[in-house]
């Protein structure tokens, strides 16, 4: 095979032809979905002209961090990158060309970017352990803070929560009301699962990019920008009505009775109980018969109220976990609505009548029953 060799002048001029096609396909962007607009700005002559400007610095700024072209957060950190002061805060110093959408967040750094995303120096409220790694849980209570966002407006939170999130009972009991409004604002973006919040992890730069977005979104200073990975606030794992009760606390000095999912409590009760001498039987009990419209024998007359009688006083539903074999004691509803929170039945517990129903379709014979003082 005989050898090719070449002038110095013909090579260098296929060196040139090397580079300018290096060169044009410097200007696609690496996820190839169209120019690259930095590279374009860079290859291209400028004038002087500032109203000739090829590109903004927003513009320009889209295809700056080579470490977002697949991630999940690349669409929420680039809308970010629209607001001066907010994009030049999050661009690490340092660093060329990358975001870092995965590396971990300080409490300092955390408290530095909401100051500047919300406008409020005063924001400083995390003024312990800067240097330690921010949580997920932290980072959505103080957005939640800073949006204003009234961590009563959800009644029972716990509960909320648990039909949102399958790890909800690692959130910590003190974000859980934060955590609870805020879910339900749809401000909340989960990777890869968006049912799955590891609130006690450290939040990731990118992760707190995405909660960024949404709160500037929900104050209207952004587009809303819908993600995958945003959970759906009116899209339950569960409805409440279908998770089965396994434990009823009643306590009698309180007139409450509380109902538990394994450690989990879902709900609390108002309930009457019973007066001086006719005491509901203190202990740990379980129920033996749940009874739908019942009807009531006169305990001393031996009279009979039929069920579905309006004047029937056990109501329409009958939860019983005790007996001596002779006389029960156990849920019931009731007429007389005045009654409930008070001392005055012969034993049993009273509840209101739509309470009643609602705990008769959640408990069977498994779920146990502990009565104290």
């Amino acid at each position: 095979m005989s050898k090719r060799y070449y002038s110095l002048p013909k090579l260098r001029s296929l060196l040139g032809a090397v580079t300018i096609t290096v060169s044009i396909s410097m200007l696609y962007s690496v996820d190839g979905g169209g120019i690259n607009s930095a590279a374009l700005s860079n290859t291209l002559p400028q004038e002087d002209n500032s109203k000739d400007k090829l590109l903004s610095d927003a513009a320009s700024k889209k295809f700056l961090f080579v470490d977002l072209q697949s991630h999940w957060v690349r669409s929420f950190v680039e809308g970010l990158m629209l607001n001066g002061e907010l994009s030049e805060a999050l661009i690490t110093s340092g660093s060329v060309n990358q975001f870092q959408p995965d590396r971990p967040v300080s409490r300092g750094e955390l408290a530095r970017l909401l100051s500047v995303a919300f406008d409020n120096p005063k924001i400083s409220k995390i003024t312990t352990r800067l240097n330690d790694s921010a949580t997920k849980a932290e980072a959505l209570v103080a957005i939640a803070r800073e949006l204003d966002l009234n961590p009563k407006s959800i009644k029972e939170p716990q509960t909320y929560l648990l039909s949102m999130y399958r790890d909800a009972l690692q959130i910590p009991a003190y974000a859980i009301p934060a955590i609870a409004t805020i879910t339900k604002q749809g401000l909340v973006s989960n990777y890869p699962d968006p049912r799955v919040m590891s609130p006690t992890n450290a939040i990731t730069k990118g992760e707190l990019a995405a909660l960024l977005y949404q709160a500037l979104a929900y104050q209207k200073r952004l587009p809303t920008l819908r993600s995958p990975y945003t959970i759906d606030p009116n899209r339950q794992i569960w409805g409440r009505d279908l998770m089965q009760i396994t434990r009823l606390e009643v306590s009698i000095s309180k007139r409450k009775v509380t109902a538990f999912h394994g450690e989990v409590a879902i709900k609390t009760y108002s309930v009457a109980v019973g007066r001086t001498g006719w005491g509901t039987p203190v202990g740990n009990h379980r129920i033996l018969q749940t009874i739908e419209y019942p009807a009531w024998e006169n305990p001393f007359t031996g009279d009979v109220i039929a069920s579905k009688d309006p004047e029937n006083p056990l109501g329409d539903r009958w939860i019983g976990f005790w007996t001596n074999g002779k006389e029960w004691s156990g849920f019931h509803g009731t007429p007389n609505r005045a009654s409930v929170g008070q001392a005055v039945s012969h034993g049993c517990i009273r509840m209101y009548n739509e309470d009643i129903r609602e705990l008769y379709s959640q408990v069977t014979t498994a779920t146990t029953v502990r009565v104290s003082p």
